[in-house]
C-alpha cells in the first residue's frame, strides 16, 4: 500500500463533479493494474436527496494526482497543505477538501 503524504490535500469542486467515476477507475488501474473501483483509494458517494456528489479518499492515498489529471471536468486538484488552508478560508459552498474515510 502507498504511504500517505501528509503535506498534500485533494480539493474537490462538487459543482464541477458529474459523477462519472473516472477518478475511481484511473486510481485502481494505476495502483492495482485493474479497473476495479472497489480497490480505488478515491470514492464517489452520490447523495441523490441533496443532488450532490461527495468525493472521499482513504488513508492509503498518496496524492499522486492521477485522478485530478484524468478528471474531465477539472473537479479535483491536489495542493499542498498550506494552500488547502487558504482555499478553506475563502471557501464557497461546494468546494472543499476531500474527507478521509477508512
Amino acid at each position: 500500500m502507498s504511504k500517505t503524504n501528509s503535506n498534500k490535500c485533494l480539493i474537490v469542486d462538487a459543482d464541477k463533479c458529474s459523477g462519472c467515476r473516472i477518478c475511481e477507475l484511473i486510481c485502481s488501474m494505476v495502483k492495482f493494474g485493474e479497473y476495479n473501483p472497489q480497490k480505488s483509494h478515491i470514492k464517489l458517494i452520490r447523495n441523490r436527496e441533496m443532488d450532490v456528489n461527495v468525493i472521499a479518499i482513504d488513508s492509503h492515498c498518496d496524492f499522486c494526482a492521477t485522478c485530478a489529471r484524468w478528471c474531465p471536468n477539472e473537479a479535483l486538484t491536489v495542493v499542498d497543505a498550506q494552500e488547502a488552508v487558504l482555499i478553506r478560508r475563502k471557501n464557497k459552498i461546494g468546494k472543499f477538501p476531500a474527507p478521509l474515510v477508512k
